[in-house]
């Protein structure tokens, strides 16, 4: 495990990924997301070696083995790739947050019979603050945009004015339809009110002037809302950019109280 997270640490570029591939206690190879160009982590180690290595190994990759995500796909996924090569066991870092990934890859291992354990917690919580290039996927500060996932209840994210300031505004998207092209966005009750007629942040001089606050709002692509919880000395503004089958893309800007 530890071996794989040096691999990960090599990464220069975002999702870092590390893997290493072992059997009858020896490290038979290694890779990591960016040792060669434009193959995964799981690919760079598997193809290191001959097809007899790999009969009964175990792989260990601190990020889920990636799915096909369409039917016309060139390139066969990590978990395609890892079910055809002949190993046995995989040990997983962490679960990939992207909502087209999330627990496929370790559903599909399972369903071909590969056996599936992961890394300890203590690991698993370095591996999360190092693999995605803002740290957790719950946390964001001051502003920038994100692709999220929206799946099953939804997720919960703090919007911290910045990395040094700890006020903190929870949001959560929940109730993604995209059928009907929306998501919803709630705070703590009443803190939520649409920016009717905005259409990007820098029209809103005053966050204060829009009225009828509820606790959540059923945002469509383009949207703008204001959060802006009482006692918390600032508002974030949150524009929703797309929507996915299973994730969205959201631009987000903190804005202190006016005065």
């Amino acid at each position: 495990m530890k071996i794989a997270i040096e691999e990960h640490l090599k990464c220069t570029e975002y999702p870092r990924v590390g893997a290493v591939i072992v059997k009858d206690g020896k490290v038979l190879s290694t890779g990591h997301r960016g040792e060669v160009k434009r193959r995964h982590a799981e690919r760079v180690a598997i193809e290191k070696l001959r097809r007899e290595d790999l009969i009964d190994s175990t792989l260990y990759t601190t990020l889920e083995p990636c799915v096909g995500l369409h039917n016309d796909q060139v390139v066969e996924s990590c978990a395609e790739l890892i079910i055809s090569s002949g190993i046995k066991e995989v040990f997983i870092g962490v679960l990939d947050p992207n909502g087209t990934i999330y627990s496929q890859g370790f559903r599909k291992l399972l369903e071909n019979h590969i056996s599936v354990k992961f890394f300890s917690r203590k690991l698993r919580a370095a591996i999360e603050e190092e693999t995605f290039e803002f740290g957790s996927v719950h946390a964001v500060y001051g502003s920038g945009k994100r692709r999220v996932p929206v799946v099953h209840s939804g997720i919960d994210i703090n919007v911290h004015f910045s990395e040094t300031d700890t006020r903190t505004i929870p949001i959560k998207w929940a109730t993604l339809q995209r059928g009907h092209g929306c998501v919803d966005l709630s705070s703590l009750n009443g803190a939520v009110k649409v920016a009717s007629g905005a259409e990007k942040f820098s029209d809103i001089t005053d966050p204060t002037v829009f009225r009828f606050p509820s606790h959540f709002a059923r945002m469509k692509k383009g949207m703008i809302a204001v959060v802006q919880p009482a006692n918390t000395g600032f508002c974030v503004l949150v524009k929703l950019i797309d929507l996915f089958e299973s994730d969205i893309l959201f631009q987000w800007e903190v804005r202190n109280d006016p005065q």
